[in-house]
């Protein structure tokens, strides 16, 4: 079976050559080799993708981006062991128009910041948090399936970010609070670590969409 079928059957369809040394000699040389003719795409040093079997033009294709990051951090830390939160979230919600330069992924141990390398701009950052503790909810990509932040959730992290309140997380708050069923959102900030001094916040936005 040849490298891109077997990374078509992983998780976000990603694997690393490590994952592969107990199938090739030089798993790092077969999937430079595939890369070379768009078999495989790489997205971050030491992390590759097998293109969707829809794609026209494998060699000239690229993930989205939060595809992307989401292959990469499933990469590292296996499936459904990251989530798409913050802003990131609020983008696969589509609440946010426009791509952003970073995407934030919660995991449940430290790790670097890691570079895209297929394109000139993107970064995965990854925030430790207790991610079973988190609402999520799965959502399909071009790559497979990942896990994002309900829009409840989302809408408690943004409104607890006071390092965030750039006018995409406000316009993010302002449309996820349309959408949102309250007690959930409330619920959420009752029991999540840090989520209270939110509230403010999230009471005056309730009071906002219900005028």
């Amino acid at each position: 079976m040849n490298a891109n079928v077997r990374i078509a059957a992983r998780p976000m369809r990603a694997v690393r050559p490590a994952d592969l040394e107990g199938v090739y000699v030089n798993p790092r040389a077969v999937l430079a080799k595939q890369a070379a003719t768009g078999k495989v795409h790489k997205v971050a040093r030491g992390v590759f993708v097998a293109p969707p079997d829809t794609v026209a033009d494998p060699v000239r294709w690229r993930p989205g981006f939060e595809a992307a990051a989401g292959a990469v951090g499933t990469a590292i830390f296996g499936p459904d062991a990251v989530v798409a939160v913050g802003m990131t979230a609020a983008r696969m919600l589509r609440v946010v128009p426009r791509a952003r330069a970073a995407a934030d992924l919660a995991v449940a141990a430290r790790h670097r910041p890691i570079d895209l390398t297929d394109r000139a701009h993107g970064l995965v950052r990854f925030v430790t948090r207790d991610i079973h503790a988190l609402d999520t909810r799965p959502m399909t990509t071009e790559l497979g399936t990942m896990r994002v932040t309900t829009p409840e959730q989302t809408l408690v992290d943004l409104a607890a970010d006071t390092n965030g309140d750039d006018t995409d997380a406000r316009d993010a708050m302002g449309a996820l609070a349309r959408r949102v069923t309250w007690d959930m959102v409330y619920a959420i900030a009752a029991h999540q670590r840090g989520a209270r001094k939110a509230l403010p916040r999230l009471r005056a936005l309730e009071r906002a969409v219900r005028v």
